[in-house]
């Protein structure tokens, strides 16, 4: 690797053997080096190779202002994170995560802590993405020393899941305030809550994560099932209601006019939740 450009002592941006940037760090790696030369390869910890060019700019500003260690450390979450099937990650949570994680750790060993407004939200809704938080929590304190309060677990898991949507716009906050409203409806109407560990609970909040998204996001499906939605309304005309007050409450809030397709889907993820605790009881 040839040295593009020294970002700071611990820092450069190089050119690989394929011609391609990549942004290096280690202890001293930019000390006494040149533009031109080889890295040192011995003294490189981490390399990062973002193909998104203003995420690559954005990396770029924030290794001026926050120290290697963290970076570093923001590497081995997102490493850690990918270990979850299924679970993809845009370039974008080494710029958002490493700068979150530098101001949580100024503010904890300050003695500042800041709740995260929706711990329980988060809990239940992305439990994998949360115990993810809770392991770096763990990485955190052997890194630092500094044990963080279980809310940084939340918050780290919320950066996790906005660069799983790879939402830049930092809409997760709606979209998981709506699908806690929507399990609200749920819970009222049937008067029960339902069992949270149960497969079809997590299929039912995963589907609601997918519909919440497409409502902040202003997206319909253009697909419209009126013949089956219309069998649907027959079979199943409680959880059909429940789904109708649903609509309207997204109707009224947010502006979406749920498709028939919509209230299909959602009216037999309710009724696997419902209908399978009915017969557990």
């Amino acid at each position: 690797m040839i040295i593009k450009q020294i970002l700071n002592n611990n820092v450069v941006s190089a050119v690989d053997e394929r011609g391609q940037e990549v942004i290096v760090t280690g202890r001293g790696l930019g000390f006494n080096a040149h533009v031109g030369e080889a890295v040192a390869i011995s003294q490189v910890e981490k390399t990062f190779r973002l193909h998104d060019d203003t995420v690559s700019a954005r990396f770029k500003v924030l290794l001026d202002e926050v120290p290697v260690e963290i970076v570093q450390l923001t590497d081995d979450i997102v490493a850690l994170a990918r270990q979850t099937p299924g679970l993809k990650l845009s370039e974008g949570i080494y710029v958002t995560l490493a700068d979150h994680l530098y101001y949580a750790l100024a503010r904890s060993q300050q003695g500042q802590e800041i709740a995260n407004p929706l711990q329980w939200e988060v809990r239940h809704f992305y439990q994998d993405e949360y115990a993810i938080g809770r392991q770096a929590l763990a990485l955190i304190a052997a890194r630092t020393g500094v044990l963080m309060p279980d809310s940084e677990a939340c918050s780290i898991a919320l950066h996790i899941v906005n660069a799983g949507l790879n939402d830049p716009k930092g809409k997760i906050n709606d979209i998981t305030r709506l699908i806690y409203q929507i399990q609200n409806i749920v819970k009222y109407w049937f008067a029960v809550g339902p069992d949270e560990q149960s497969l079809n609970y997590q299929r039912f909040i995963t589907h609601v994560k997918f519909f919440a998204q497409r409502v902040i996001e202003g997206q319909r499906l253009e697909n419209d099932d009126h013949e089956l939605f219309a069998m649907v309304q027959q079979r199943y005309k409680n959880t059909v209601a429940c789904v109708e007050a649903i609509s309207d409450f997204v109707e009224k809030n947010y502006r979406h006019a749920m498709t028939h397709s919509e209230k299909l889907y959602l009216t037999v993820h309710i009724d696997n939740v419902i209908h399978r605790l009915a017969h557990s009881l």
